[in-house]
């Protein structure tokens, strides 16, 4: 693995560890609300996509 892999591979990873935090503090802010919960989860997985796409391009980029 490449400088460049390993510095996109460590963007992604805190991209992931970021997501994953506005999703905790989502559930917990929704208190209950399966509503307000819903839709912490929906942009969450939408993050995702967006983290892997990112990903993905900047791998091809950097080839």
């Amino acid at each position: 693995m490449t400088t460049v892999e390993k510095a996109i591979e460590a963007a992604y990873q805190a991209q992931i560890t970021s997501l994953y935090k506005a999703l905790s503090q989502g559930v917990l802010a929704a208190n209950g609300d399966e509503s307000e919960i819903t839709a912490a989860e929906a942009r969450f997985k939408k993050g995702l996509a967006f983290a892997a796409d990112i990903k993905a391009r900047a791998l091809a980029a950097a080839e």
